[in-house]
């Protein structure tokens, strides 16, 4: 079986026993991981053509250009599967959708109630910050009907589209895939957040690596110059939910992939 031969990292949250376990000692370590390319797959999360935050749209969509398209490329000519992951009503826009993978069957929550959960009625005091004035309507909006996949992006036909984490799930299973290179926005938002994230998949068993150029978080005032909350996040994937690997390697890796003999 090939081999897909990439460098990874993690944080190691411990310490040699000679050395006292104390945060200040925590190190990143690089260790090489043979993913079998039939076993492994390159999932999108909500690349994205329109946002309301215009500042992160304008980040998301160079890095889109200049690190993921590069990414993509190279995985297609390697023949990895494309697992394209946009949300769903993005992913309802695609025929790939209903005819690659499972609708899954959702029970409908009886608790909490419909009432509490939506923040409507004598609930609405308790709604959340995006909902609190001005609320992010006055930008979504306007452009709402206008989200799809970026038009950088081509979906083609034996790509797959997918709109939860449970499809996601049931396609990996069918095509006995164990590993999972993400790429994608918002990293503290979708990438660690969706149903189909990397905290979600993890959380199913699979091992997760997210590229760190192909991503960017929606960040803050005064994290926005240096990054600090993309940093924070990707730092999080590291600790807890598995490894990052940089844009470079995994195009080293794909050059340098042997395949096996017949």
């Amino acid at each position: 079986m090939s081999k897909l031969d990439l460098r990874v990292r993690y944080f190691q949250d411990s310490t040699p026993l000679d050395i006292p376990c104390r945060e200040e000692n925590f190190v990143r370590r690089h260790i090489q991981m043979p993913l079998p390319l039939e076993q492994t797959a390159l999932v999108l999360v909500d690349v994205w053509n329109v946002h309301f935050i215009e500042s992160w749209i304008e980040r998301a969509s160079k890095i889109t250009r200049e690190v993921i398209l590069p990414v993509l490329e190279a995985a297609r000519q390697k023949r990895l599967a494309i697992i394209h992951a946009p949300s769903p009503p993005v992913a309802e826009q695609f025929d790939q959708l209903g005819d690659r993978v499972s609708s899954p069957t959702i029970p409908k929550p009886i608790w909490p109630p419909t009432e509490f959960r939506h923040r409507s009625g004598e609930y609405a005091v308790f709604r959340g910050p995006r909902s609190q004035p001005p609320g992010i309507g006055v930008h979504w909006d306007p452009i709402v009907d206008q989200l799809s996949i970026s038009s950088l992006i081509d979906v083609l036909k034996e790509e797959y589209v997918i709109a939860t984490g449970q499809q996601l799930h049931d396609l990996l299973a069918q095509k006995g895939i164990l590993h999972l290179i993400y790429v994608g926005f918002a990293t503290n938002w979708c990438v660690l957040g969706r149903d189909y994230g990397i905290r979600a998949m993890s959380g199913r068993g699979y091992n997760i690596i997210l590229l760190r150029e192909a991503t960017t978080g929606v960040e803050f005032p005064d994290t926005v110059d240096q990054l600090f909350t993309t940093e924070i996040a990707i730092r999080e994937v590291e600790q807890q939910y598995g490894f990052t690997s940089s844009k470079k390697d995994f195009l080293r890796a794909c050059q340098t992939l042997n395949r096996d003999n017949p």
